[in-house]
């Protein structure tokens, strides 16, 4: 069977997608990833290896690497997650939106399923205006309305119906108007809800996250699948490990790795005053690190001898040699630090990653969450030593990190997208 899929965001919008596409190929389906990647990341040679299309879908009018790195930093300057959503909503999806609407047409002329990022609703009115059959992938579990759960940041009293009304209501306003405007221009009728309608497949709604951070509520409808983190074997992964970083490792004790992934923008001065907050937090700690800083010449970051700095490095077979991961909350990054059974401290910066935090500790596997905004090294190295200080925490991750290993959240996904082949 043709599929095709088509994701947009960041890193960890994209490597669940290539980790799908990737076992969807395998077993024998002629599969196309289209994928608008908002740090214009080429996915290209990854995909021929793994034996389907990649496609970078791209416009003139999304944001230049500089005004890129200033929309982060207002991300980063307000803890107000309405503004975020508002922010990415503007300035990183709408300018993408023709484009990937251009994109999904196409993707939807030429195959017999798709399966999409759920914030691609141009997708879905593609698919509806074709006739193609669709599923929808979601990368956190926290927008799907449970009366066993609250939406994040919402107060722990009061009537749970409440307050998802009012979540919904606060989504709707910020999104519905261009989701509608297209399905007008388009000739279809209005959503009326964006977290129950608009974005997840009443078909198939794929939730790519461990059934150890998302126990499956019991109102939840027959579409949602809770299918297990997706990512790929560690034979296929991206990175390569950098000289002397083993070496490091065997070195000492183990060492904390610090990452804030793709939340750190390519400036110099911006990565600096990053690691000087760390250096100063793994000297206050007493621990060793591994700094991840996204710079060419690693040189120009000053740092002392109990660190060892990066570019990139293979996350699914670093961590596992290290004692804490420090780490952004985004969900592939979560997800690795965990299956890998090391504990974590998060340092959330926009939306989601808030939530993410609060799931780490709420399972025992994390130090208290820090926010970016007025980050301070003291804070900082008061969450790394309390994590690095419990044994129940380590244990409880290890624990969790092996129930993980024993699920193939891949398997689980391309079960249910044949089964929804079989039943159309």
């Amino acid at each position: 069977m043709r599929i095709g899929l088509q994701t947009w965001g960041s890193e960890g919008d994209v490597q669940p997608f290539i980790a799908l596409a990737a076992r969807l190929a395998s077993g024998g389906h002629e599969v196309t990833l289209f994928a608008t990647d908002i740090h214009q990341r080429d996915y290209s040679a990854l995909a021929q290896n793994l034996g389907f299309a990649w496609v970078s879908v791209t416009s003139p009018d999304l944001p230049s690497p500089a005004k890129l790195e200033q929309v982060g930093r207002q991300l980063f300057g307000t803890s107000n997650p309405i503004k975020q959503v508002d922010l990415i909503r503007q300035h990183l999806f709408e300018p993408a939106r023709p484009a990937m609407f251009e994109a999904a047409q196409d993707l939807c002329r030429s195959n017999d399923l798709i399966i999409g990022h759920i914030l691609i609703d141009p997708l879905r009115v593609a698919a509806e205006k074709s006739g193609v059959p669709m599923a929808t992938m979601t990368l956190v579990h926290n927008a799907i309305p449970s009366a066993q759960t609250r939406p994040y940041g919402f107060p722990k009293v009061g009537p749970t119906p409440l307050w998802w009304k009012l979540a919904q209501t606060m989504m709707n306003r910020a999104f519905l108007p261009k989701v509608n405007a297209l399905r007008e221009r388009q000739g279809l009728p209005p959503d009326r809800d964006v977290l129950t309608q608009t974005w997840a497949s009443e078909r198939l709604n794929l939730i790519a996250v461990s059934p150890v951070l998302c126990e499956r509520p019991s109102d939840w409808s027959s579409n949602h699948c809770v299918c297990g983190f997706l990512n790929l074997p560690v034979g296929q992964s991206v990175e390569q490990t950098p000289p002397g970083l083993d070496e490091f490792i065997a070195r000492d004790d183990p060492p904390v790795y610090f990452t804030f992934g793709s939340m750190m923008p390519s400036n110099l001065d911006y990565i600096r005053g990053v690691a000087n907050i760390w250096s100063s937090a793994v000297r206050l700690a007493g621990c060793r690190a591994i700094f991840q800083l996204p710079w060419d010449d690693l040189s120009a970051i000053e740092t002392d001898a109990r660190v060892f700095k990066v570019k990139r490095s293979p996350h699914k077979t670093i961590f596992p040699n290290c004692a804490l991961v420090v780490h952004h909350g985004g969900a592939g990054t979560t997800q690795t630090s965990l299956l890998a059974g090391r504990p974590s401290v998060v340092v959330a910066h926009v939306v989601d990653q808030f939530f993410w935090g609060s799931e780490l500790e709420r399972l025992g596997v994390a130090g208290p969450s820090q926010r970016r905004k007025g980050l301070s090294a003291s804070g900082l190295a008061k969450s790394i030593t309390k994590a690095l200080n419990s044994r129940q925490m380590s244990g409880r991750a290890a624990s969790l990190g092996q129930a993980m290993a024993e699920e193939d959240g891949v398997k689980v996904a391309v079960s249910a997208i044949e089964a929804m082949i079989a039943g159309a």
